[in-house]
């Protein structure tokens, strides 16, 4: 008798437990949600203008390029506009009270910014940078204000240097692919619609030029007639592809040019809320075992 008592509490205790790690994880959950519907709030009172930018911008060095800002607006209010660079004193570009106020600009901006003045009123906040530059690269943020509050978005933009490809016949059985105004350096690789592997057939150099940018000629040799060749240069930035056949005496070539954007991340508070059901199936989870 006294057995099956001392079993009947252990198996309370047990249960017992169990129910109060069921509890701290509920409360736990309820936290995590209160904490971020809290934020969202917070956000929501702080950022009463709705503000929207590209998530990432790739550009070709001294080309011009336009960070992409808009916002919701509002025709009885006037807007302040200011762009921002991560990490980089001063500002990029300030507007305020219908005017370019550049007093405070960093000096490797000046002369490079504009806005689409005319448009501002209708939302349009976009900045047109001139000449872009490697050190141009990185984050900025467009900040959008009114005398009822204010909002705000950023983007990435990544400079950097790339081109089409050029393929010509330097005998009967090679090729040369050439591309200039690379950066940063970047990899080259061959391959063929069939056969063997041609690795071992090519021959690449890397030619300096301006502002650390670099010229690229890679070379096939023992090219055989009726197979499609195929080179590739590629950065983190761009991808610049060549195919080429010999017909007759000649080659048929195809050439194009992809900018590389990389996929965006979702918003962190998804992340959050995914972990809060994640954390809640565990424990009904060990709860029924």
């Amino acid at each position: 008798m006294v057995t099956l008592t001392r079993g009947h509490s252990q198996f309370s205790d047990f249960h017992q437990r169990k129910w109060w790690i069921f509890l701290g994880s509920v409360a736990l959950v309820i936290i995590l949600v209160t904490g971020l519907s809290v934020g969202l709030i917070t956000n929501a009172d702080k950022q009463q203008i709705r503000v929207s930018t590209e998530r990432y911008v790739v550009k070709k060095m001294m080309e011009d390029v336009i960070l992409s800002c808009t916002f919701t607006p509002d025709p009885s209010q006037d807007y302040d506009i200011k762009w921002e660079k991560v990490g980089m004193s001063g500002l990029v570009h300030k507007y305020q009270k219908g005017n370019n106020e550049l007093t405070d600009q960093n000096p490797a901006f000046r002369g490079r910014t504009s806005l689409f003045l005319s448009q501002v009123m209708v939302g349009n906040a976009s900045l047109k940078l001139s000449r872009v530059q490697l050190s141009d690269t990185g984050t900025y943020r467009c900040i959008i204000s009114n005398s009822k509050g204010n909002g705000m978005d950023s983007l990435t933009l990544n400079v950097g240097g790339y081109s089409h490809v050029t393929v010509t016949q330097i005998s009967s059985r090679s090729l040369r692919c050439e591309s200039p105004d690379w950066y940063p350096q970047p990899s080259v690789s061959w391959d063929a619609s069939f056969g063997p592997n041609i690795q071992n057939f090519t021959n690449t150099s890397y030619r300096p030029t301006h502002d650390n940018m670099v010229n690229v000629s890679t070379e096939l040799s023992d090219a055989q007639g009726n197979i499609w060749y195929n080179c590739e240069i590629r950065t983190g930035l761009a991808v610049a592809t060549a195919t080429s056949i010999f017909i007759g005496n000649g080659i048929r070539t195809k050439n194009w040019l992809t900018v590389v954007i990389p996929a965006s991340g979702g918003p962190s508070s998804v992340a959050q809320v995914w972990l809060c059901v994640l954390l809640l199936c565990l424990t009904l989870g060990s709860l029924s075992h």
